[in-house]
Formats: C-alpha cells, structure tokens, sequence
C-alpha cells in the first residue's frame, strides 16, 4: 500500500471516528430525554433498570433542565416587575 493512500484511509478512519462519536453523544442525549419524557407522563414508575453512568447523565440533564427553568422564571418576573402599572 503507497503512503498516500495509506494517509488517505486514516483520515477516512479518523472522520468516520468522529462521526460516530458524535452520533453516539446524539444518541445518549435522545436516551436521557426520552426517560425523562416517560417518567413525567408516568410511563417509568422507577429508575431501577438503569445504570449508574445512565443515572449520572439524566441528573445532569435534570440539574441543566432546572436552571433553564429557573433562568426563564427570573426573567419573566422581572419582566413583569418592569411593566409599568
């Protein structure tokens, strides 16, 4: 095999690497937001059957969730609180 095509294939290996990761992160977050999503309309009575790792990212999706709320609650209070009356 030539260098170049040698240097060719490990760029090719080296893309589709990253384009796998990247879908397998797309893939974990679509995971947690559906457990998330089941659990609020009552479709998961527990957590039970979940990894530690699992866990570990739902309570940071959950902790991220939180703040947006809380984010978005601030902002419309003081919104409200500006609004002359």
């Amino acid at each position: 095999m030539l260098d170049g095509e040698k240097a060719i294939l490990e760029q090719k290996i080296a893309a589709a690497t990253a384009r796998m990761n990247e879908l397998r992160r797309a893939n974990r977050e679509m995971e947690v937001k559906l457990v998330i999503y089941n659990a609020i309309a009552g479709r998961r009575k527990n957590l039970d059957d979940l990894s530690p790792n699992f866990i570990d990212d739902l309570q940071k999706e959950v902790a991220k969730r939180h703040e947006e709320v809380q984010k978005r609650m601030q902002e419309l209070c003081s919104m409200d609180s500006s609004k002359p009356t």
